[in-house]
């Protein structure tokens, strides 16, 4: 996987280095959200590496909102609802493989009431599985079974 869609406004991609940051701008990405910490693995580079490459790459909205699987709070899945509501289209988050990105994703679609089977099926068509996460989902979702 590198940057794939995973619905009409949101794409979703692994760690971006400085060639996958240029390639972002060939998508026409208007937006850039990065969902991981700094300093998760040794070699990582920092946001600010990451956003001055986008920047370069004509890439302006970069914003920072890192969370991992295990701490991702209501407060992060409204704030990363708001930012892609107030941000331009399309946009791109990103973490270490893409998966929290579309977890955060998918758990604001679930409690929305999209169907979860429709939500696993998305992101897995983006190279990402989200079936282990399939009770954390139907958990929010207001259409529980």
């Amino acid at each position: 996987m590198s940057i794939e869609k995973i619905a009409d406004y949101l794409y979703v991609s692994r760690q971006l280095n400085e060639r996958t940051a240029k390639q972002v701008a060939q998508y026409e990405i208007k937006t850039v959200i990065c969902n991981r910490p700094d300093g998760e693995e040794e070699n990582q580079p920092s946001f600010e590496t990451v956003k001055a490459w986008l920047n370069a790459a004509g890439i302006e909205k970069v914003v920072y909102m890192p969370t991992t699987m295990e701490s991702m709070t209501d407060a992060q899945l409204k704030e990363f609802q708001d930012t892609v509501a107030q941000s331009p289209a399309p946009i791109l988050a990103y973490c270490r493989s893409g998966t929290r990105s579309a977890m955060l994703w998918a758990l604001n679609q679930a409690k929305r009431g999209v169907e979860v089977n429709s939500l696993i099926r998305a992101a897995d068509l983006a190279g990402i599985d989200l079936s282990k996460m399939r009770d954390k989902l139907e958990a929010v979702s207001p259409k529980k079974k």
